[in-house]
């Protein structure tokens, strides 16, 4: 028998061990591409009644054609489910409450909010008077995705349904409308803003809370100037002595985050310019809307032809249509109106708690009994408690001493939200598309609009309640109707123009009025800074090219710096790296690169300012709770630090400090942070984006270590809070940004096949594909993808084509 040295034995077991292991990795990554979608080739569907077809051209941009509207929209929620299944399905359990059903406990708390409110309620109730036409088209699209789910029953489904151990159900058409209203939710959180109004007056007095969350800056650019402001609406609604409301707030912010969102961060630009003052002579038409951060990004591009219907944009995975785009006739975009649609009503309940006071009388609460069933656990029994005014938010947490009601537009029966995108996607002109927006019911959005035949145009569309009195600042008592809603706005008084003489619309979720407005329209307008900014560079603009207004789809120019700045500079530091750090300031253009040291060095020092003003008199929880709102500090920070409301007195010191003073701790304290988070102590050194990193988290995955480095992606970025290339700074994880441009489009009707589009992450929501990400760069980079319109550019374009076949 042959001797064998035992390090050769080692050695061929590692190699053994080496090639097993190769081997099992090779096996399972081919187990896992089974599940990516085929792409060319022809499939035959039950369903459609002509064949489909769907070319991908060379950047994973499906081109659907068909016969029929009902066929092409067939096509669309079919390549949805193939790219997109798992967000889709995460996104119909979100809105239907039933996240803990897979997930476990850890999401049991948000299902219970939401089972509350009634989001799944609200859907089912709107989709039962969707008008027939619409019913159709609604059928066909999930009729597509059902097709994809039943296409694939007995093979492998995308992984995150695997790792999990279960299989979707089929789809049904309230599965569609329910993320239109979680979408409404996550563009409208005025109720949660009239909780902290009420904390901070308990703490503060009526006066000096709301020195911290005024409505807007007194000279920030309006939408309309000239067209009306709500000021004169409305007495401010009374606030509550003791409202004690245990952790609603909290859970507010933990359903945003779920959402992909912070609360209050959200937010969006648009513009369109008139002939008048482009190159070309002809309307371009801008919009960028900013949402949570997440992977697989929250829209698809798509371009969808088949019957009257021929658009091309962005779709929203599990909703037919476009929110956002051009059919070659018109184009449209969109922004949050902030509109104030959401009221909370203090209710009185006898002592059994089954009735509640209303109008002198005792009035029995409607009682809904819901499961929530729990991954792992025993099921938990609901029941939800609803009013005249709406359902019982307070009974979702534990520690509320009122019983707080909420009205919101969102839970009306009736919603033909779908339905009027579906009509603006197919309008030709702006009698078609302002006939389509009559139907728009939440969430309150700006529309901005051009056409081919040389028209500009905006509309503030949704539904805008009408209070008996109060303006909806705070929450009002329920037992009479001295607070009650009348009504919405008439759909001709909402905020609109047509070919306005200056010959361009922008908004950026600025003040939409200004001068003797009847209505209340919000009360918590964004900061004027990117309105402020987008206005600037318009007005002194003429012979405007869509690569001018890509330029400015980038702009990081900070009006916010411009403003701050010198309140800052008549601090000198206290030492030789605070000098150093000044002294960049002082030679900086405002202007937040990506490798700009001196916009390191502002953040480190504002990052560290709020908390230096106001904690000392709202105290931790409350400022806790306070500090988050990083736009509401946009407002309040230049005037507080230019001595309004004497903030800067600081109640711990004797003798009294001064904003000077406040500002030197601040810097101090801020470079300290920021030298450990650069690895460096020499401000020189420092680039903005070696901190400030675009997070794009995987949903779940991103919270298991092991999957998520697999799943979640993230990318060093420029831009802030404020500048027009929005990229908001986190306070919690400083100085990471979790929201932002979440899609721009640019269209030219100049030269309509050089109109371009792009989103975040990628087309598809599989972690294998070569389409998992390819845009993150590009979206960085302010790149574009062509928006390909006609059919000979599609077809040189195509790298791979489907057919369905009936």
């Amino acid at each position: 028998m042959k001797f064998v040295p035992w390090r050769k034995i080692l050695l061929r077991a590692s190699l053994g061990l080496l090639i097993l292991a190769g081997a099992a990795v090779g096996g399972v990554y081919f187990w896992l591409a089974g599940s990516l979608p085929v792409t060319a080739g022809r499939v035959r569907l039950a369903g459609i009644k002509a064949p489909v077809e769907i070319r991908r051209d060379a950047d994973a941009v499906p081109h659907i054609r068909a016969l029929s509207e009902a066929d092409a929209l067939f096509g669309l929620g079919y390549v949805h489910a193939q790219d997109r299944l798992w967000q889709m399905e995460y996104q119909r359990r979100i809105g239907q409450g039933r996240l803990a059903e897979v997930l476990g406990e850890a999401a049991l708390e948000t299902d219970r909010f939401l089972r509350t409110v009634g989001t799944g309620r609200a859907a089912k109730s709107a989709w039962q008077r969707t008008r027939p036409a619409t019913r159709r088209l609604i059928e066909a699209y999930t009729a597509g995705i059902n097709a994809f789910i039943a296409s694939r029953r007995g093979r492998q489904l995308p992984v995150e349904f695997a790792l999990l151990g279960f299989e979707p159900e089929p789809w049904k058409p309230e599965d569609v409308v329910v993320w239109s209203k979680i979408m409404a939710l996550n563009l409208g959180g005025n109720w949660s803003d009239e909780i902290l109004r009420s904390e901070l007056a308990a703490r503060l007095g009526p006066e000096r809370a709301a020195r911290l969350l005024p409505a807007y800056t007194a000279d920030g650019p309006v939408i309309l100037p000239g067209k009306g402001h709500n000021a004169a609406a409305a007495v401010p609604s009374p606030v509550p002595a003791a409202l004690r409301p245990g952790s609603l707030l909290a859970l507010s912010d933990k359903v945003h985050t779920l959402l992909g969102g912070e609360s209050l961060a959200v937010g969006s630009n648009n513009w369109v310019v008139a002939g008048s003052r482009t190159a070309s002579g002809k309307p371009m038409l801008a919009s960028d809307p900013h949402l949570g951060h997440q992977i697989p990004s929250v829209w698809y591009l798509a371009h969808v032809e088949g019957g009257n219907f021929n658009a091309i944009g962005a779709t929203l995975p599990g909703l037919p249509g476009f929110p956002i785009g051009h059919n070659g006739r018109i184009a449209w975009g969109v922004t949050n109106l902030e509109a104030d649609v959401q009221d909370l009503f203090i209710e009185q309940l006898d002592a059994g708690e089954r009735h509640y006071r209303a109008k002198g009388r005792w009035q029995p609460l409607t009682v809904i009994s819901e499961v929530i069933k729990v991954k792992g656990k025993p099921a938990v029994p609901i029941a939800v408690r609803i009013t005249r005014h709406g359902p019982l938010i307070s009974d979702a947490v534990k520690g509320t001493a009122q019983p707080l009601a909420l009205r919101w537009a969102a839970l009306d029966p009736e919603d033909h939200t779908i339905e009027a995108y579906l009509g603006v996607n197919t309008a030709s002109d702006w009698r078609d598309f302002t006939r389509a927006l009559a139907n728009f019911h939440a969430p309150m959005q700006n529309f901005v609009y051009a056409d081919r035949a040389g028209n500009i145009g905006y509309y503030a569309a949704g539904a805008v309640p009408v209070r008996s009195s109060g303006d909806g600042t705070a929450p009002v008592p329920a037992q009479d109707d001295r607070y009650a809603w009348r009504g919405y706005v008439p759909f001709g008084a909402l905020p609109h123009t047509y070919n306005p003489p200056r010959g361009f619309v922008a908004t950026a979720n600025n003040r939409a009025v200004s001068g003797g407005y009847p209505y209340v329209l919000s009360t918590n307008w964004a900061p004027p800074y990117r309105a402020e900014r987008i206005v600037e560079r318009l007005a002194a603009a003429r012979k405007l090219t869509a690569q001018d207004m890509a330029d400015l789809q980038g702009d990081v120019q900070s009006t916010y710096v411009r403003r701050l700045l010198p309140l800052l500079l008549r601090v000198e530091g206290s030492d030789a790296r605070s000098r150093q750090a000044v002294a960049l300031l002082r030679g900086w253009d405002g202007r937040l690169t990506g490798e700009s040291a001196a916009a390191a060095v502002f953040w480190a020092w504002h990052q560290r300012i709020p908390e230096a003003l106001f904690a000392d008199e709202l105290g931790a929880d409350l400022a806790g709770k306070y500090l988050r709102l990083g736009g509401m500090l946009g407002k309040v920070l230049p005037g507080a630090l230019a001595g309004e409301g004497g903030w800067c007195d600081d109640a711990a010191t004797r003798p009294p400090e001064d904003c000077r003073e406040i500002l030197k701790r601040a810097l101090a304290a801020g470079l300290d942070d920021m030298a450990r988070r650069q690895g460096s102590d020499n401000p020189a050194d420092w680039r903005w984006d070696r901190v400030h990193r675009a997070v794009f988290a995987h949903a779940p995955f991103d919270k298991v270590e092991t999957l998520k480095p697999l799943f979640s992606r993230s990318i060093g970025n420029g831009g802030d809070s404020f500048t027009v290339n929005v990229a908001p700074v986190n306070r919690k994880e400083p100085y990471n940004q979790f929201v932002g441009v979440s899609y721009r489009q640019i269209v030219d009707f100049g030269a309509l096949e050089a109109s371009r589009f792009i989103h975040t992450t990628g087309q598809s929501g599989h972690f294998l594909s070569g389409d998992y990400a390819a845009y993150l760069d590009r979206w960085r980079r302010l790149e574009y993808v062509p928006m390909r319109f006609g059919h000979r550019a599609v077809e040189a374009a195509t790298r791979a084509t489907l057919v369905l076949e009936p």
